[in-house]
Order: structure tokens, then C-alpha cells, then sequence
């Protein structure tokens, strides 16, 4: 296997587990609270993730437009 190959495969590796995290917290989300605070921290948390998510299809799409070849899952 090549190194891109290997590369593209770990992102997407690294992706689904991404996907399944920010998943997992969205379905944690308190309900509603008059505790402010923590409000903000899970709404600041799910923006990372979101992040996460949105930075390794970045990554993602560099690999696949960089190796036309290799076949992204």
C-alpha cells in the first residue's frame, strides 16, 4: 500500500471516529438548564467536535484531489 493510500485510510479511520463522537454528544445534550455555565461548556464542546469533523473532510478532500487514484470511503 501506498503512503497516500495508508494516509487517505487512517483519515478515514479518523473520521468515523470523529462522526461517532460528535454523534455520541449531541445525543448527551442536557436539557435545558438555568445553570448558564454549563450550558455554554456543552455548547463550546459540540462546536469542536463540529470542528473535528469539518477538519479532517478538509484533509480528506486535499488527499483525494492530491491522488485522483485512491478511492475514499
Amino acid at each position: 500500500m501506498l503512503p497516500k493510500e495508508r494516509s487517505a485510510e487512517a483519515l478515514q479511520s479518523a473520521l468515523r471516529a470523529a462522526r461517532e463522537n460528535e454523534a455520541r454528544w449531541l445525543e448527551m445534550s442536557p436539557e435545558f438548564s438555568a445553570d448558564g455555565e454549563r450550558m455554554a461548556q456543552w455548547a463550546s464542546t459540540a462546536k469542536l467536535r463540529r470542528f473535528e469533523v469539518e477538519r479532517i473532510e478538509a484533509l480528506l478532500a486535499e488527499v483525494a484531489t492530491s491522488s485522483p487514484d485512491t478511492t475514499l470511503l
